[in-house]
């Protein structure tokens, strides 16, 4: 429109007398309309841009279960998956699953978790006393616990963490994933009737102990939690199958605290209800880890460091099939936005 409006005024000039004129015009129309298609050029797109979608990871848990010292094995698995880029965004964990998971997910690298495993004598963590209730306190293990998270509590972690216990008295499960970290714990560990079983709230509320009378290997509560991938850690599995060395090895451990924690590991599996209970559980997860602990006594201490290592022999060969799992599910989250 604008050009035939200039185009009129410039053609309406006289041809005879103002030809030097009517060449300047032309030469003004052109001007101007370069400058016209410049500005309509410019012009935003009245069809705005597609964003690119957001791919969100999935959501990977590691579960830690119980087993007394054979829980060291836990500090080689996550040494592993760290060492090949695999980080979890969820750490579930029961009795000493839960003592070093909360560590894990405070931020302690694997580094310093081994270094942790190594130096921790037994008499940081257990305390005696005299009661109808039990014979160790736990408060020297929540203490332990708050101080090397620097009292944080659990939902300041840079992990997201979950502490898995039982109501004493109704042995209803119970999942801690927010509150005092090294309550939590405490509870978590809580071996009836060699524990004082803990109130949370302190003083007034229900009484708690050991998750591992309920879920040894709390697959479905990383589930519940929204995991999308279970990367799940049994480190009683690969015992033998002498019931008289193990009832030996019972017999010992009451002579340190990993072994207290291990008495209640071989009580839950005395049942073949509860035996098949957990393994249920366990199968759901989409990976299984199974450290080969069998042959280190469960009280033997000394062996950290051979603990920490079957741990990370086992995790090892899963790596691929981890990482294959994850991008499966990265895919299938990304083709649902």
């Amino acid at each position: 429109m604008f050009f035939y409006a200039c185009f009129y005024f410039a053609s309406s000039v006289s041809s005879q007398s103002d030809r030097h004129l009517k060449s300047t015009l032309r030469i003004s129309l052109i001007s101007i309309l370069g400058l016209y298609i410049s500005a309509c050029s410019t012009l935003p797109s009245t069809i705005p841009a597609t964003p690119d979608p957001i791919i969100k990871p999935p959501t990977v848990a590691l579960v830690l279960g119980g087993g007394g010292a054979k829980g060291f094995a836990h500090v080689g698995v996550i040494k592993a998956l760290e060492e090949n880029g695999i980080k979890p965004t969820l750490v579930v964990g029961t009795s000493v699953g839960s003592l070093i998971g909360s560590l894990y997910a405070s931020g302690y690298t694997p580094a310093q978790l081994e270094q942790l495993a190594l130096t921790t004598t037994d008499s940081q963590l257990t305390d005696f006393t005299l009661s109808n209730q039990g014979f160790i306190e736990g408060i020297k293990l929540k203490n332990f616990i708050n101080s090397k998270v620097n009292a944080r509590t659990i939902e300041d972690f840079p992990i997201a963490f979950a502490a898995i216990a039982a109501e004493k008295h109704t042995l209803k499960k119970t999942v801690f994933t927010t509150g005092d970290a090294g309550l939590a714990v405490q509870a978590s560990c809580s071996v009836p009737n060699i524990f004082i079983a803990p109130r949370i709230p302190e003083k007034v509320g229900k009484k708690y102990i050991d998750g591992g009378v309920v879920s040894l290997v709390p697959v479905d509560s990383a589930y519940d939690l929204g995991a999308d991938i279970v990367i799940a850690v049994d480190v009683t599995g690969a015992q033998g199958s002498d019931n008289t060395s193990n009832q030996i090895a019972t017999m010992n451990s009451l002579s340190d605290f990993w072994g207290f924690l291990e008495t209640n590991i071989l009580a839950t599996n005395l049942t073949a209800k509860r035996s098949a209970s957990n393994q249920s559980e366990r199968d759901r997860a989409d990976i299984f880890i199974t450290p080969n602990v069998g042959r280190n006594s469960s009280i033997d201490t000394r062996q950290r460091r051979s603990l920490i290592q079957a741990g990370a022999q086992a995790t090892t060969p899963q790596i691929n099939a981890i990482k294959q799992l994850i991008q499966e599910k990265s895919s299938s989250k990304y083709a649902t936005l």
